[in-house]
């Protein structure tokens, strides 16, 4: 399932989201939680970990469609407008997100959770662009972050924190 996986990450970073993002992400999240210096080895070894489950492709590549399909919905349908503005209420892109950390702990489903709330780095550039829809690409780079940062603590030895 190579062409899966690949197809999800090249969608991503058709739509700006690249891996040296979620690296950078990844890392900043780490830092400023753990107080820990990283292995960019690790993390690298972890970040590839998570894009390379098929199961992740597939809730990329359905997210990532999501925001094309809006883009394109006619102004006159009312669902346009609500993901315009990302609309309290519409949690699809919340769920799309838990099931993509829920595939490795739920230590991953909080710290989403905490980088949704918080929207930090590039999670806040992309939820505040007013040129394109974003509903779900937000909060899926927030959910590969947090799992990439509890699978690089596991492959470190587990969170001991």
């Amino acid at each position: 399932m190579k062409d899966l996986q690949e197809a999800a990450i090249a969608k991503l970073s058709e739509r700006g989201v690249h891996r040296a993002d979620i690296a950078e992400g990844t890392r900043t999240f780490l830092i400023e939680k753990y107080k820990d210096t990283i292995d960019d080895s690790v993390l690298i070894q972890a970040i590839t970990r998570v894009l390379h489950k098929d199961e992740v492709a597939d809730i990329i590549l359905t997210a990532l469609y999501l925001d094309e399909q809006a883009e394109n919905m006619p102004d006159s349908q009312p669902l346009k407008a609500r993901l315009q503005r990302d609309a309290n209420g519409h949690n699809v892109d919340e769920i799309l997100a838990i099931a993509l950390t829920q595939q490795f702990s739920a230590a991953a489903t909080v710290h989403y959770g905490l980088l949704d709330d918080l929207k930090p780095g590039l999670i806040g550039v992309i939820n505040d662009k007013t040129d394109s829809i974003n509903v779900y690409l937000d909060d899926i780079l927030a959910a590969l972050i947090a799992s990439s940062a509890m699978l690089y603590l596991e492959l470190k030895g587990g969170n001991t924190y």
